[in-house]
């Protein structure tokens, strides 16, 4: 197994024009790939059509003519209290999605809150290559689908008002007070499991599982050691041998600007490292940022 540890400042413009800094710790495991990845190790070039975790938080990297199939689980549990958190889970999300816009590939993007299988899905279709269009460089179709994304996401998430009546449902779902985190992410998996070629799963979440399975936060702050429950979360994803990618981002951010410590949320983002390399996928990136 090889294991990178990215520290890094950098400063972004996120994809509705706003310039944003990052700083964040993110472990990027690689495990059980062919020699020729592992020479590429830490970021080498020359890497072949897989997806790998990018430089902003939630972004897909993969070489400009590779097709990302990629599956986007935005929990909106916490997001639709707190407009401006809503606003970075939506951001977040449209930065997930931004290399299967561009490069084309399946994309499945869903909201959910309490039961994970009860969803609202906002866009789950095939994005067309350029050589399936037999273009040359995208055109307006790019950002009109870029356009209607974030417009749908922002009205999922109660802070745009394209649609009310699909932000009532999410508020609907959302009164619970549960978030099955783990089933949404299982769920996922198993879409991408399905779909050839590079494959990305990506969760936009505070990383609280809340379930009659696990009650993730109540049992961290039990002091119930983190071994267990990242072993049990685990188990609650099932397999992701063969995804390319699994990040998980936003751990940690709670709505109104509820801050818990950070060794707390430190124990949750390993937590989630952990489950996330239980599960076989090739590559496992976890963070707080968003």
């Amino acid at each position: 197994m090889l294991v990178c540890i990215y520290h890094s400042h950098s400063v972004y413009t996120d994809l509705r024009g706003r310039r944003r800094m990052t700083s964040r710790r993110t472990r990027f495991a690689v495990l059980g790939v062919a020699v020729a990845l592992t020479l590429a190790g830490c970021g080498g070039s020359d890497a072949p059509c897989v997806a790998k975790p990018g430089a902003a938080p939630g972004a897909v990297d993969a070489p400009t003519d590779c097709p990302v199939s990629a599956v986007v689980a935005v929990d909106a549990t916490g997001a639709i209290r707190d407009r401006a958190l809503a606003q970075d889970v939506s951001s977040a999300a449209l930065r997930a999605a931004e290399h299967t816009i561009t490069a084309g590939g399946r994309l499945r993007i869903v909201v959910f809150a309490g039961d994970a299988n009860s969803v609202e899905v906002i866009y789950d279709d095939d994005v067309p290559t350029l050589e399936q269009l037999d273009e040359t460089r995208r055109g307006p179709m790019e950002a009109k689908l870029r356009g209607a994304l974030a417009a749908t996401l922002d009205s999922a998430l109660g802070v745009g008002d394209a649609s009310r009546s699909l932000t009532e449902r999410v508020r609907a779902r959302a009164r619970g007070g549960t978030s099955d985190i783990a089933r949404a992410m299982r769920n996922g998996l198993q879409t991408l499991k399905q779909r050839p070629g590079a494959v990305a799963m990506t969760l936009v979440s505070d990383g609280a599982q809340a379930s009659d399975q696990l009650m993730l936060a109540r049992r961290l702050q039990d002091g119930d050691s983190q071994a267990s429950l990242a072993g049990q979360l685990g188990d609650l994803l099932g397999s992701a041998r063969g995804v390319d990618l699994v990040q998980a981002v936003g751990l940690g951010r709670l709505p109104d600007r509820v801050n818990q410590s950070a060794r707390r949320t430190d124990e949750l983002v390993q937590i989630w490292m952990t489950a996330c390399e239980q599960t076989g996928a090739t590559n496992c990136a976890t963070t707080t940022e968003l």
